[in-house]
């Protein structure tokens, strides 16, 4: 890997955070490009739905964060963060496909739907997305955008409630995982460990950061994670 790969993402976003500490697990030097207003369109060219991570190296263009992180696992083999069995290795991705869609779209509500964290929200993505860009005008386009989103799909307000149990029910799913095992798939970190840790992370920004109380292994877990240096970094950034 001899050109320095490009990063393009968000510091509030947990899939940028995923990518983040793939890389640096991996031992892979890259240069963050931060996805402002001004830089839509290029991005755009990058990967058509506007989305982040994106990475590119080269030639190679990889956008999504599992992509990004089966990439790195081709090109970096060692560290591993997929099993070679090949029962672990799925069982590895199930967990993964679990964090990025049920855990993602919950602290997604949490972040956009509850007025406590709207403050907190708005900080976190207009500082950085908005650059030159009036920052109260942004504010206000996306948090109708994405409520708006939210709306289509039956969820307001209302439903936080409804929210919270369900996130609930999935930290109580994650620690009989975890069981008594220091990672989610025994003693060697994963990607599995590396999507769950960036959704919650992400979580402990806003105020349903409340629902790791009454789960002390998840907590146990998430300190244990955060110790590790390439993940310490990758939450600096």
């Amino acid at each position: 890997m001899t050109d320095e790969p490009l990063l393009y993402d968000l510091t509030d976003s947990p899939f940028c955070m995923k990518a983040r500490i793939c890389l640096n697990l991996k031992g892979v030097p890259f240069r963050r490009v931060t996805v402002t207003l001004a830089r839509r369109r290029e991005l755009k060219q990058l990967n058509p739905l506007g989305k982040v991570p994106v990475l590119v190296q080269g030639t190679q263009v990889i956008a999504d964060s599992s992509a990004i992180a089966r990439h790195l696992e081709a090109q970096v083999p060692h560290p591993s963060l997929i099993p070679a069995d090949p029962a672990a290795a799925a069982y590895c991705g199930l967990i993964e496909e679990w964090a990025d869609e049920a855990l993602y779209f919950l602290v997604g509500a949490f972040k956009w739907l509850n007025p406590a964290n709207r403050e907190t929200a708005v900080e976190s993505t207009v500082g950085e997305v908005a650059g030159r860009w009036p920052h109260a005008l942004v504010a206000w386009g996306i948090c109708r955008n994405i409520r708006k989103r939210f709306a289509l799909w039956g969820y307001d307000e209302a439903r936080l409630p409804l929210l919270a149990r369900r996130m609930q029910h999935n930290l109580r799913i994650l620690s009989g995982l975890l069981g008594d095992k220091p990672y989610l798939l025994g003693r060697t970190l994963t990607l599995a460990d590396v999507a769950v840790f960036a959704q919650l992370a992400w979580m402990r920004r806003y105020a349903e950061a409340r629902l790791l109380e009454g789960e002390p292994a998840i907590g146990a877990w998430l300190a244990r994670v955060e110790e590790i240096p390439a993940v310490a970094d990758a939450l600096m950034a």
